[in-house]
């Protein structure tokens, strides 16, 4: 974090290391930009979910019912989205995730990360459409030890219900590894 700082001062004061420019540390707090006004697109997630899918797994016969809880908040003044997870995947057993929502203004696009107790992350450069009210991800990981990509989908059908999807690939997108859909609704 320090390093951060130091850099975004030197950017900041470009001849820094040359002509000794000082600032206080005011003039660091105001070098921060105010929180984006994209992430007000992300408040339909704040709150707990039930979630119910079907995952057809290509190395499995059958596919796997689950069913889960999630809960997402907001963190760090309101500028990421964490979400945690807790999912009953059947004959593999309960999981456990979490995932990391922010706007990115270097891209113009959102990211997430995906982390979970089988040892799976991701990272998604996700996309939203008005006109659909839909998130298009699109995404790179690991699982197993081997690299995969992946893309799905979270469309609002109304302020309680998501309707979510997620295709997972080996790491050139060549070899369809597992296909998962459901729905998640909010508490009452």
């Amino acid at each position: 974090m320090m390093r951060f700082v130091v850099l975004s001062v030197a950017m900041a004061c470009p001849t820094v290391l040359l002509t000794g420019c000082k600032m206080t540390a005011a003039d660091i707090v105001a070098m921060q930009p105010p929180r984006a006004p994209q992430l007000d697109k992300l408040q339909f997630m704040i709150g707990s979910w039930e979630t119910e899918g079907d995952v057809h797994m290509m190395v499995m016969d059958e596919p796997l019912h689950t069913t889960g809880q999630n809960e997402a908040r907001w963190a760090l003044d309101r500028r990421f989205l964490i979400e945690e997870a807790t999912l009953d995947m059947g004959e593999l057993g309960r999981i456990t995730g979490m995932s990391i929502w922010w706007w990115d203004p270097t891209i113009k696009k959102y990211r997430m990360f995906w982390f979970d107790s089988m040892g799976e992350t991701s990272h998604a450069v996700v996309t939203y459409h008005e006109r659909t009210d839909t998130w298009h991800m699109k995404a790179k990981g690991q699982k197993y030890g081997y690299k995969t990509s992946g893309k799905g989908t979270l469309k609002r059908i109304d302020d309680d219900t998501l309707e979510w999807t997620w295709k997972e690939y080996d790491s050139l997108g060549l070899i369809k590894l597992a296909d998962m859909k459901g729905f998640s609704r909010r508490k009452k």
